[in-house]
This record gives C-alpha cells, sequence and structure tokens, in this order.
C-alpha cells in the first residue's frame, strides 16, 4: 500500500509540472518592497475604517439623545467622545496606527461627536488622557477599562479630564447627556446592504455607509434601527416565539399520548410560526417610529422615500413580494405619508411624536 501511494504521489507532481504556465518574465518585487507597500496599504485601509467610525458615530450620537423618552430604561450618560490606545487595536494594525495617528501605550481621545458634550468641552481627537477626576489613567492594556469604570462612578454628573495635548496639559470640564443605551457599532467585515438590531445594540454594515448616499440616509437607518429596540421589537418576537413554541409543545405532547412520535415537530413548527407573527408590522412601526426619530436630531424625514427606491432598485423581488418586510413599494407609500404627517405637524407647531394607537 506504501509503495503504491508513493507512485500516486509522484505521478500527481508530475502532472502539475506539465500544466501550463506563464511565458513572459514580469517584474517582480523583492520581499522589503512588498513589506512596505503591505504596511502602506494597511495604512490606507485602517485611515478609511476610521474615517467611517468616526462618521458613524457623530451621525449616531444626536439621534440615541434626542430620543431617551421613547427607550424607556435603557438610558445611560453619553460625554460624546470615545477612546483608544496602540492595546485596542488588532496587532497587525498596531504599525499602522502608531504612523498615522501616533498612537501609543497611553489612552487618547479617539471619535468627537459634533457639538456633544466633549466637543463643547473643548476636548479634541488625539489628545492624551492624563487624569479623570484626579484619578491618573496609566498606560497600558487596562487603561481603557479603567477611565470608562470611573467615570461609570461619576454617575452621569460632570467630570473633569486632564489632557495632554502636544507640550500642554489642559483641564476640560464635561457635562454628559442621556442617551438610548444601544451603542452603534459598525460591521466592516460585511459589505451587504444590511443593518439590525438585537435588543441591546444596532450593528451597520460597511455595505450601508457605501450605499447611502448622504449622512441623512445613514441616520434613516440608524433611527430605524433604534426604534426597533426602543419599541422593544426583538423581545416581542422571542415572546411571540415561546407561545408558539409552547402551542406546538402541546400538540407534541397529544400525539405522543396516542402512540404518535412527532419528534418536537409542532414545537418547532409553533416556535417559526411565533416568530414570524407581526414581523410586518414591526418593520412598518420601525419605518414610522424612526422617520420621528431622525427628525427629532435635527435630520430631515423628507428625502427618506428616496433611499428605499433605491434599495427596491437593488432587490427587485421586494417591489410586489412580501417577506418578513412589507414590500418597497407600500413601504414608499406609508414612509411618503409619514413625511407629510411629520410635515404637518411642525407647520402646525405639535409635538413630533408618533401617533399611538395603544400604551406600550
Amino acid at each position: 500500500m506504501k509503495h503504491h501511494a508513493t507512485a500516486f504521489t509522484v505521478a500527481f507532481y508530475l502532472l502539475l509540472t506539465a500544466c501550463a504556465g506563464p511565458v513572459t518574465m514580469a517584474p517582480q518585487g523583492n520581499n522589503a518592497e512588498i513589506q512596505r507597500e503591505a504596511e502602506l496599504q494597511k495604512q490606507i485601509a485602517y485611515k478609511q475604517y476610521v474615517a467611517d467610525q468616526d462618521r458613524l458615530f457623530s451621525i449616531a450620537f444626536p439621534i440615541r439623545a434626542a430620543n431617551t423618552a421613547f427607550c424607556g430604561n435603557a438610558v445611560e450618560p453619553m460625554h460624546g467622545m470615545t477612546a483608544w490606545s496602540v492595546h485596542t487595536v488588532k496587532p497587525n494594525y498596531r504599525n499602522a496606527v502608531r504612523a498615522l495617528y501616533n498612537l501609543q501605550d497611553r489612552l487618547a481621545v479617539q471619535y468627537v461627536a459634533d457639538n456633544g458634550p466633549a466637543a463643547r468641552a473643548g476636548i479634541r481627537s488625539g489628545d492624551f488622557i492624563l487624569a479623570i477626576n484626579g484619578i491618573d489613567i496609566p498606560p497600558g492594556p487596562k487603561a481603557l477599562e479603567a477611565s470608562s469604570q470611573i467615570l461609570k462612578r461619576a454617575n452621569g454628573n460632570a467630570s473633569t479630564l486632564t489632557l495632554g495635548r502636544g507640550k500642554r496639559t489642559i483641564t476640560a470640564n464635561i457635562q454628559p447627556v442621556s442617551g438610548c443605551a444601544f451603542p452603534v457599532l459598525l460591521d466592516y467585515d460585511s459589505s451587504e446592504i444590511n443593518a439590525f438590531a438585537d435588543g441591546s445594540r444596532i450593528v451597520v454594515s460597511k455595505g450601508i455607509l457605501r450605499f447611502a448616499s448622504n449622512d441623512n440616509e445613514i441616520a434613516l437607518v440608524v433611527a430605524h434601527e433604534l426604534a426597533h429596540n426602543a419599541l422593544d421589537h426583538v423581545g416581542k418576537q422571542r415572546g411571540n416565539a415561546m407561545a408558539g413554541g409552547f402551542g406546538g409543545l402541546v400538540v407534541d405532547s397529544l400525539l405522543a399520548a396516542a402512540g404518535v412520535s412527532t419528534g418536537g415537530q409542532f414545537s418547532q413548527l409553533g416556535g417559526q410560526l411565533g416568530a414570524s407573527q407581526h414581523a410586518v408590522g414591526f418593520e412598518q412601526e420601525a419605518d414610522y417610529v424612526g422617520l420621528y426619530f431622525m427628525e427629532r436630531a435635527g435630520y430631515k424625514s423628507r428625502g427618506a422615500t428616496d433611499f428605499w427606491r433605491r434599495m427596491a432598485a437593488e432587490n427587485p423581488n421586494s417591489i410586489m413580494t412580501r417577506s418578513s418586510h412589507p414590500t418597497s413599494a407600500e413601504r414608499f407609500i406609508a414612509i411618503e405619508k409619514t413625511e407629510q404627517e411629520i410635515a404637518a405637524k411642525k407647520s402646525r407647531g405639535q409635538k413630533l411624536e408618533p401617533n399611538m394607537a395603544r400604551k406600550r
């Protein structure tokens, strides 16, 4: 057997060497040149990633801050800034961020939301965070966690940050604002035109940022997903799935008592049917409430319909086919009518609040 395996390997190798190959002598770089170019491409890629994260952070901040009245107990103090150090970056990109942003072991301010508390306090991206409320923030991998704990203990009260900016040490007093406690994250590994809410966070794909024609359209997506979380659609779907599964379990049990083994098929089917109940209605509600959310944050709901028309062009099957979402045609009409409703309320000086059929 061993001799047969060796003969087969040799034959396979000879077959590969007989394959046709290139006939020209194209120039090739040496290892040092290739490594330099790889580092340059990492810098370009990470610079775009940081720019996209910064853009999404600034767009989402006012939406989360303007709609706390609808988020129940899911509210937290927001400072309008994030922080990072070389330890928060994946190892293969650390050389790139050191070169691009002078990132070090010490914690530094990363993103600053436009017109947020940090911006109003004069804090800038790149400032090193030396101390918070008189407590030193030492360099190292635990710096971010330490700073987060100090701000958390402040319990929404103003905090004093000691910052290093160039050769100067400056002090900034920052008063956080309340915001919906659903962080908005960027999925940079996905180029799909997609976003989702899971009850505790909002995830927006890189594809959405590329597809959206302006910040207002990204705000539309974030506001839609925030509406899902604020109205507890995920929790309601889980409850519906449990109810459906329980109903299916009853059927499975009755059939088992009669000597028929179902293998739990009715429990599984009941859960699936329960989860799908009101799925379209939840999407319609998120469209409706999301438009109010973005208007309350200073964005314009007018023109949101154009986004959904382009989405329909990306997925023509959605134009007249219902699944877990309304058709793009009925979605367009409903959003257009919501835009008119909001415009009418604004002209009459009414509160920008969605009409509620019943209390939640």
